[in-house]
């Protein structure tokens, strides 16, 4: 995914260039990408990758009363015992949550991953050609969506399912408030003929979501909530948040927001969502 960012403000992000390609047999993925590193000259853009989900985990933690520099140490011996890998196969990034001014004790995500997937994963970029600058994780990708969104301004819940889970990710102005996985996903969905009893799980996890950000933070209500395009249908859901939400509930299409001149069908929107959203990301 190849995303122009706009200069002018006012003006909307381009889709320049789209590509899904599988690899052939007896192909490797340095392989792969090589060929569209010398397709789309990879090696002059600012390129980003994201982590899969088995490759890292995100921790919620106070801020440590450290100085600035020994933060990231600091978190390293909080962080241990949330992962199923030893610390020192660990790197440490960590993603400052707002300052709300309340009272609230100042807060953080440490984003811990894997050491040698991130190596592996910049290994395979630079044999490529392939300028590599940024390693993200999909909960950063849905924030880059949200802030094109008007109910940023003053708040959004966003829901995302994939296949065996989805995300429910509060924003606002920019900033992640709280990204909570939820453990239902869309084969959960249409596995079952009456899908009702999810239905119920997810609007517990929204409202409790909700809850937790409007008494932790002591931030005003939010008062939307974003679906994702689906990757396939799950018929009822929509509606049934719609009735059982006291906040407005819509349905995001992209074409909304970014100019392409291609068509960018819901289901290829949803395909690609994270991808998208990593291409959009403004930040070093």
């Amino acid at each position: 995914m190849h995303i122009a960012l706009p200069v002018e403000a006012g003006a909307r992000p381009r889709v320049i260039a789209r590509e899904f390609r599988n690899y052939n047999v007896g192909q490797s993925p340095r392989e792969a990408l090589a060929e569209l590193a010398r397709q789309f000259t990879l090696g002059r853009c600012r390129c980003s990758t994201l982590l899969d989900e088995s490759e890292y985990k995100l921790v919620a933690t106070p801020y440590p009363e450290v100085a600035a520099d020994e933060v990231k140490n600091a978190i390293r011996w909080r962080v241990k015992d949330f992962i199923d890998f030893h610390i020192n196969e660990a790197t440490i990034e960590t993603l400052e949550l707002p300052d709300t001014g309340s009272g609230v004790p100042k807060e953080l995500y440490a984003v811990v991953a894997r050491s040698n997937a991130i190596a592996e994963r910049m290994q395979t970029m630079q044999e490529a050609g392939v300028d590599l600058e940024i390693v993200d994780i999909p909960e950063m990708a849905l924030r880059n969506i949200a802030m094109l969104l008007p109910e940023d301004n003053d708040g959004m819940a966003f829901l995302s399912l994939q296949a065996r889970g989805g995300l429910i990710t509060l924003t606002r102005q920019g900033q992640i408030f709280l990204s909570r996985p939820i453990a239902i996903g869309l084969e959960s969905l249409q596995g079952f003929g009456d899908p009702m009893r999810y239905f119920d799980q997810i609007l517990l996890d929204i409202q409790r979501s909700l809850d937790y950000y409007e008494s932790h933070f002591r931030q005003a209500a939010i008062r939307n909530l974003v679906m994702a395009p689906l990757q396939s249908d799950a018929p009822g859901l929509f509606e049934y948040l719609t009735a059982n939400l006291n906040l407005p509930v819509r349905q995001l299409d992209l074409s909304g927001l970014l100019d392409s001149d291609e068509p960018m069908s819901l289901a290829w929107q949803a395909k690609y969502l994270t991808t998208i959203g990593a291409a959009l990301r403004g930040e070093d």
